[in-house]
């Protein structure tokens, strides 16, 4: 291989690695194989950690009474995930409509979208508890509701990268269910606050090119 061939290798090696889909997904990777490694099971690292009390996934996953425990976990807990089932499902989408996003908006634009769609998934799963535990009256909500996932976030990136009606097909044709896995409130306040980012930012200076 001559010295151009490898330059144009390396060159599409750090084009690659300053995506931030790619780097998403390479941080939603390495957490869960810290939290497998940390609880000493990567198949089901969620379940097993909270069998065995660990500190670390108590620091970091969404638990409400009605109100978040921590309230950094609103952050935090986007980025594990119950097993191996779980993540892949999440990676798959985040990696097909991650690209989709990046053709349209600017790196800033692309990792604001992730956060603000992930964070406002979380709050919504928050905003459940508090009515619920209103209904039933708060003294009566003892027990936490938890939830991770990045989830919310990818639901918003798809959202922003492709429009309500091309989701609405998607949900027909792939059989994407927003109410899976008791993520509901999750993943219908990410795919709300991505369609409101798509309307932003094509108010921007950089032309947004929808699909």
């Amino acid at each position: 291989m001559d010295s151009a061939s490898q330059s144009a290798g390396a060159s599409r090696v750090g084009t690659y690695l300053r995506s931030p889909t790619i780097i998403i997904t390479l941080t939603l990777i390495a957490v869960y194989l810290i939290m497998g490694a940390a609880v000493g099971d990567y198949a089901n690292p969620v379940a097993t950690g909270i069998t065995n009390g660990s500190l670390l996934l108590q620091l970091l996953m969404q638990c409400d009474t009605p109100f978040p425990t921590l309230p950094w976990t609103i952050l935090t807990t986007m980025f594990l995930h119950a097993d191996i089932l779980h993540i892949a499902g999440n990676l798959l989408f985040l990696l097909f409509f991650g690209f989709v996003l990046e053709e349209q908006v600017t790196k800033s634009q692309w990792f604001q979208t992730f956060f603000i769609t992930g964070i406002v998934g979380s709050l919504s799963f928050v905003a459940l508890d508090v009515v619920s535990s209103t209904v039933a009256g708060f003294p009566n909500a003892l027990s936490a509701d938890c939830a991770v996932g990045a989830s919310g976030a990818i639901y918003g990136i798809m959202g922003t990268a492709v429009g309500l009606k091309v989701v609405i097909l998607l949900i027909f044709l792939l059989g994407l269910d927003l109410f899976a896995g008791g993520g509901t409130p999750a993943h219908l306040g990410g795919l709300v606050a991505g369609l409101i980012l798509r309307k932003y930012w094509s108010l921007g200076n950089k032309p947004f090119r929808g699909i």
